[in-house]
């Protein structure tokens, strides 16, 4: 019985290596003084190369083709939103819960183009808004992370905009809650001697510009959250920019004790907040009358969700919700929403636009 019992740990043993032998991830830059460490996993073994300066935008990893260096930025906030209400928007593209499956991720965005088969935006002065949940489940993270950190650069100088909003599980590895990261990631951090969430901590470039990303913007008269907008924040003590500050100043990088003793906070984080709430579809309770009047409340003609995992992208309401969550995260298919000109529709994987 033992020999057969240090037989399966040593087959366990022997897949872990091999697995580890395996993996690539993408690099993470952390800021240490005056220097600036990018560290990285290369067929399993980590990587690490010291700069002075801005020395490290010479950097080429080949394991990781989502990465340029040429875009690479210091001053992280310059290429953020400082906004939250976008109007006169031509064209807007959404999609949210990518969870990892970055290979889907792409191969929608070309279809639809999106970005073309180099990876760069095409999509002119149009707006792309990803509803949060780029993070956990998958193994391809870093990989998304990078390029849309690419990507919002290459739209504003095409006179469009990306915007990346903070769902769920964005606050939950900030705040170092790793129930959901997948092995890939396990793997990667215990290599880099660090838990995941000090691999997006305030002394990383990742972190940084994580941190400066909304949870909640208008374009137009359309407004996005990743979970969605309750009857209970849209009745007056809540709003869009109020929500955006709380997760900034008080909620990301602030301890739970001290989020759950004040009541806004604790609201925000909790079911009927703008990262949890999943009333629009679960609330056997939630009517049309109750969608008008939240959008007559938050003066708005729409709401666009993820968050609630759907089979496709889809209407609710008679057209006054929209979800987006395509269950990208499975692996095999994905879908997109677009607006244009008023209208919306649904662009299928292999390119197909459908209107609702």
């Amino acid at each position: 019985m033992n020999s057969i019992f240090c037989t399966l740990i040593a087959i366990l043993c022997l897949c872990n290596s091999l697995l580890k032998a395996q993996i690539n991830d993408c690099p993470y830059v952390f800021y240490d003084k005056n220097k600036t460490v990018v560290k990285w996993i290369e067929e399993g073994q980590l990587v690490e190369k010291t700069y002075l300066n801005d020395d490290f935008k010479k950097l080429k990893i080949e394991t990781c083709e989502d990465f340029e260096s040429k875009y690479l930025r210091l001053d992280t906030a310059s290429v953020i939103d400082d906004e939250q209400n976008f109007t006169e928007v031509s064209k807007i593209a959404i999609l949210s819960d990518i969870h990892g499956q970055h290979d889907l991720f792409i191969q929608l965005m070309q279809a639809h183009n999106v970005i073309d088969e180099k990876r760069n935006w095409i999509y002119a002065d149009g707006h792309f808004v990803i509803v949060g949940d780029v993070f956990d489940r998958g193994d391809k993270v870093t990989e998304t992370l990078w390029f849309l950190y690419k990507l919002e650069q290459q739209a504003i100088k095409a006179g469009g905009r990306v915007h990346y909003l903070l769902g769920n599980h964005e606050i939950m590895v900030l705040k170092g809650d790793l129930r959901y990261i997948s092995e890939k990631y396990e793997l990667v951090s215990k290599e880099m001697g660090m838990t995941y969430d000090q691999l997006f901590g305030v002394n990383t470039l990742l972190g940084q510009w994580l941190r400066t990303k909304p949870v909640a913007i208008t374009i137009n008269d359309i407004a996005f959250a990743h979970a969605g907008f309750s009857p209970e924040f849209a009745e007056g003590k809540f709003d869009i920019q109020l929500a955006n500050q709380l997760f900034h100043e008080e909620i990301i990088d602030q301890e739970k004790e001290a989020i759950m003793n004040k009541e806004t906070l604790k609201f925000m984080v909790k079911s009927n907040g703008p990262i949890w709430y999943r009333g629009y579809f679960r609330d056997s309770t939630f009517t049309k009358q109750t969608a008008k009047e939240i959008l007559s409340k938050m003066q708005v003609k729409n709401i666009v969700v993820g968050h609630t995992s759907m089979e496709s992208v889809m209407s609710h309401y008679d057209g006054l919700i929209y979800s987006v969550d395509s269950s990208i995260k499975k692996g095999k298919y994905g879908e997109i929403l677009f607006w244009e000109n008023g209208r919306f529709f649904k662009g299928q994987l292999d390119g197909n636009r459908i209107s609702f």
